[in-house]
């Protein structure tokens, strides 16, 4: 089974309202109840969708860790973490929120060449007992979708959503 990493493009001044649309209300009525979910209508209508992810988005869960652990990249902290919180405690996913803090601090250091399968491949294997060649290989295209996804950033009035699920 496999998650599908989705990369948005939205406005800070819309995250509150995105994290009230994250969660699922259940109308009740006598006989009959109704699931209201408005999330990715919310998100289709307020955000820019990014490039498409090629693979699952499970590979973010070891490349993230990767990055933190052995190239001191921490994407996983921003000033929005209570926002992203709610939304994955709402929606069961994984969100992160990457903002224009992380796009000044690391997108030079998020080149594909300063990566290589064989690093990842040894972290893998270590860390998820996953000696995998393809599931580097995703890594290095999950570096390039952060890359790319982080580049689209013009100020601090703009975020990028990772949702994985």
């Amino acid at each position: 089974m496999s998650a599908i990493a989705d990369f948005r493009l939205i406005e800070t001044s819309k995250l509150n309202e995105l994290q009230d649309n994250a969660e699922v209300k259940i109308e009740k009525k006598l006989f009959s109840k109704k699931t209201i979910d408005t999330y990715w209508d919310y998100l289709n209508s307020n955000s820019k969708k990014l490039k498409d992810f090629g693979y699952s988005g499970y590979i973010f869960a070891d490349l993230l860790i990767f990055l933190v652990e052995n190239k001191g990249i921490d994407l996983l902290k921003s000033k929005y973490d209570d926002i992203a919180n709610s939304i994955v405690e709402k929606r069961q996913n994984s969100t992160i929120i990457l903002t224009y803090d992380h796009r000044q601090a690391y997108l030079d250091k998020l080149t594909a060449d300063k990566f290589n399968t064989e690093e990842l491949i040894a972290f893998n294997k270590d860390f998820s007992e996953n000696d995998d060649p393809e599931l580097a290989k995703a890594e290095i295209e999950g570096i390039k979708a952060l890359r790319d996804s982080l580049d689209q950033l013009t100020g601090d009035n703009q975020v990028i959503l990772l949702s994985v699920g």
